[in-house]
């Protein structure tokens, strides 16, 4: 088993023990050929919460682990600590420096009758040698496919931005979002762009994954200089999911000097996460201050009628046209990220496929039972302004025009509040009903109820009452 680092303490003593005797017992169970390739280069990270967590160099490796291996490694840990833990493979390409190509498959692989024995067309291949984009960028990932709303109107401007003066406009740009809220779409479409712009451009997409994986193998092969060169020449370079570089002191300081190479020859780069620099844990501050020094833009969960937007492209591309009321209802369900929706539309086209059956909403709704949570309360907004209107004695239309008069303000105020808290509709849709008022207008009012409510026993019981109506606290 290859010992950490250097000085680099990772694991309590018995648990380095608890993982010996793991081996020990695998290796009886499988033949020797199996165990050099497989378990050689492995460590348990931790013991805890029914989980036993067990480090690999890289995803390679954690495919066949734990597709292949899962439970002969359980089984063991049972054996050995009478708990059934469930066995976690997680990629720690720094806890292996020097295994040679953390990048590329072992040389050799289970033989035919082994324990597994996987089918020709399940075998992970070797990975190829990389193209000129450091990852292959999917077609579909272009400007032309990304459906802009609200939620990501200022990112995609600045990505534009980057495509029409690179290294100049914005850099770097640096997008931040929750998974799955289109992120990869719009980096990998600036690669798109760039490359139809300027053919001869160096352009590199990769995950940090990657580039973690091929700087210890450059390490490993001692090719340091050969792995400068690939990316310091680059015209552009973008990573996905930078946030994993936090922990990692070595692969931290190279790609510091990576990103000064590139920034001082007025280079493009393009960075994305899983939230804002300053708010990466086990980075370090000069990155975080070259991080945040270009452009930071978020991506925000996509609105309603962004989500309905995407809903209808993600249909369209797959050859279907859904009916409005089906729309609406996803819509209204499926509010995490682009990828649920992607995959909503999926299950529901693959529900009428098999069931040969037209899309109408009653399908939806059977297709859709196990994603949805039941609905306690539902509340419309016209039984908000109803309510509102009545209560301070003015007119529905009123709350929903561009009036400012003082009359006017309070009562739509609380009407946004009452929507914010008995409604699914977001700070966008709940502003485009006021009379089209932006999410930061919708904020403005929700903190100013809230803080009448904390001083102003009188309003507060005003609030209770109208919250009463829709079944609810205020």
């Amino acid at each position: 088993m290859p010992s950490p680092e250097a000085g680099r303490s990772v694991l309590p003593r018995n648990d380095e023990r608890l993982w010996t005797s793991v081996l020990e017992a695998v290796r009886g169970r499988v033949k020797r050929e199996q165990f050099e390739t497989w378990f050689k280069r492995t460590a348990l990270r931790s013991v805890s919460g029914g989980e036993a967590v067990v480090a690999v160099p890289n995803a390679f490796f954690r495919e066949w682990l734990g597709r292949f291996y899962r439970a002969e490694i359980e089984n063991a840990l049972r054996e050995l600590t009478g708990e059934a833990l469930a066995l976690q493979v997680v990629v720690d390409a720094e806890l292996f420096p020097a295994i040679g190509r953390a990048d590329a498959a072992p040389e050799s692989a289970p033989e035919a009758g082994e324990i597994p024995v996987p089918g020709p067309e399940e075998v992970p291949a070797a990975r190829p040698a990389l193209p000129a984009t450091g990852s292959a960028l999917n077609p579909d990932y272009t400007f032309e496919n990304f459906v802009v709303g609200p939620c990501n109107r200022f990112v995609h401007a600045a990505s534009l931005g980057v495509v029409e003066n690179p290294g100049r406009a914005y850099n770097p740009l640096f997008v931040h979002g929750s998974c799955g809220m289109g992120k990869t779409h719009l980096l990998q479409a600036v690669c798109h762009s760039i490359q139809k712009l300027k053919p001869e451009a160096d352009v590199r997409f990769l995950s940090c994954e990657t580039f973690i994986n091929h700087f210890i193998s450059a390490l490993g092969n001692g090719d340091l200089e050969r792995f400068r060169n690939r990316y310091r020449g680059a015209d552009l370079l973008v990573v996905d999911d930078i946030h994993l570089l936090a922990a990692k002191e070595r692969t931290q300081e190279e790609f510091f000097h990576t990103f000064n190479t590139l920034y001082a020859r007025r280079c493009q780069i393009v960075l994305s996460s899983d939230c804002p620099p300053k708010e990466i844990r086990q980075m370090q501050e000069r990155l975080v201050s070259r991080f945040s020094g270009g452009l930071v833009a978020p991506i925000d969960p996509p609105c309603f009628e962004t989500r309905s937007a995407i809903l209808q492209r993600k249909a369209r591309v797959r050859g279907h046209d859904l009916p409005d009321d089906v729309i609406r209802f996803i819509a209204e369900g499926v509010r995490s990220s682009v990828r649920d929706l992607e995959g909503a539309v999926l299950k529901l086209l693959g529900y009428a496929s098999i069931s040969h059956r037209p899309v109408t909403l009653e399908l939806a709704q059977e297709a859709m039972r196990d994603l949805f949570p039941p609905t306690v309360v539902s509340v419309s907004i016209d039984q908000i302004l109803s309510s509102v209107a009545r209560r301070f004695g003015v007119k529905v239309g009123d709350l929903q025009s561009k009036r400012r008069s003082q009359s006017i303000v309070l009562p739509r105020q609380v009407a946004m509040y009452l929507a914010r808290r008995h409604t699914r509709y977001s700070l966008e849709e709940i502003g485009s009903l006021f009379g089209g008022k932006d999410h930061t207008t919708v904020l403005y009012a929700l903190e100013r109820v809230e803080e009448r409510l904390r001083k102003d026993p009188p309003f507060r019981n005003v609030l209770t009452l109208l919250s009463k109506e829709f079944g609810g606290e205020a």
